[in-house]
């Protein structure tokens, strides 16, 4: 199952991207997010250049419990956009954001892609309330990155 959500920004690309790339800010525009951070091959190093191959850690609130996720940057073109693609978690999820000149702004795009959902048949006949739920995640989601980036707090990113 793969879901795509877009929504226009009044900033400039450069300035979404820059926002999106810090790990740190996840949380504050993504609901489901408890905590990310960049990690490293030896989890210690965390002002390492990124680009394909770095590794995350993502700490979410999904329905009734709170999981781990370790993911690994597979595209990275600085300033437009980012892939990732789960290496450790209960979900084997691939995401990405692009931001797209559109206008005057951007055009600041969530797409995700599970390839299967564990549970076997229970996963499968859970595969439609689970993607109605990440389309509502990243429209929410999306609404309050636009709300924070043209607020006032966030003119010089």
């Amino acid at each position: 199952m793969k879901i795509q959500e877009g929504i226009i920004i009044h900033r400039r690309p450069e300035d979404v991207f820059a926002f999106l790339e810090v790990r740190s800010n996840d949380a504050t525009w993504m609901a489901a997010l408890v905590e990310s951070e960049w990690l490293d091959s030896t989890g210690t190093d965390l002002q390492a250049p990124i680009g394909v191959g770095r590794r995350g850690r993502m700490l979410l609130k999904l329905p009734g419990r709170r999981a781990e996720f370790i993911d690994e940057v597979t595209e990275y073109e600085p300033g437009r956009g980012i892939a990732h693609r789960t290496v450790k978690g209960p979900i084997p999820l691939n995401t990405a954001c692009i931001c797209e000149p559109a206008g005057d702004g951007c055009r600041a795009t969530v797409m995700g892609a599970i390839e299967r959902l564990p549970g076997g048949r229970l996963g499968r006949a859970a595969a439609p309330f689970v993607t109605m739920f990440m389309r509502r995640s990243f429209k929410a989601d999306l609404v309050r990155l636009k709300r924070i980036l043209e607020s006032d707090v966030h003119t010089n990113i």
